[in-house]
């Protein structure tokens, strides 16, 4: 073998090595992110996905802090590396934080099929089905009242001296983020613009 050879091997080696190590250390941090939904920590926070990138941010540090300590072994390992493993990890799963368990939390989908499923004896119409959408998700469940307090404490909306609400400028602008996201998307414009026909 040549040493081009043998070099070219070597640094094969190195890379499946880091490739491990990243694997390693993102699925134990996420363990740990999924770990942190069950322990009191910042139970306060009513809003999910400000509790989730929270912790998000927190495993992603003790990643980063993780991948430094393997740098103390193992020289291969660079500080752009440790930055990387912060990056990789909080970008990957605040999309699957977003997409799943926001979703699963918010969806009135989710909420539709599991009523049907846990009722699977049964058939329904289009009609009953929005009929304990309505008792149940909106009424009992609070789904309007929960969705309205979150804009209060993210401080899209804010309470008047008279007990009425009033839209904030950050309100306004997160509603224009809205609107050209549904303009670029071609998403249904009536949840964007409610006046319109």
């Amino acid at each position: 073998m040549t040493k081009t050879e043998k070099s070219g091997k070597s640094n094969f080696k190195k890379i499946a090595g880091l490739v491990g190590i990243y694997a390693l250390i993102y699925i134990v941090c996420s363990a740990m992110f999924v770990g942190l939904f069950h322990t009191g920590l910042l139970k306060g926070m009513e809003v999910l996905m400000y509790r989730g990138i929270v912790f998000i941010i927190i495993t992603g540090i003790i990643a980063a802090v993780i991948m430094g300590i393997v740098r103390k072994f193992w020289k291969f390992v660079t500080v752009r590396d440790i930055i990387m493993m912060f990056c990789i990890f909080c970008c990957v799963n605040t999309v699957l934080f977003t997409l799943i368990p926001v979703t699963v939390e918010r969806s009135v989908s989710v909420f539709m099929l599991s009523y049907m499923e846990e009722n699977s004896d049964q058939t329904f119409t289009q009609e009953s089905v929005g009929e304990v959408f309505t008792q149940k998700y909106v009424e009992e469940y609070g789904a309007f009242e929960k969705r309205f307090n979150e804009q209060i404490v993210t401080g899209t909306i804010v309470e008047n001296p008279d007990g009425t609400y009033s839209i904030t400028e950050k309100g306004k602008f997160i509603v224009n983020m809205f609107r050209t996201v549904a303009k670029w998307f071609d998403t249904d414009r009536r949840l964007v613009y409610p006046n319109e026909n």
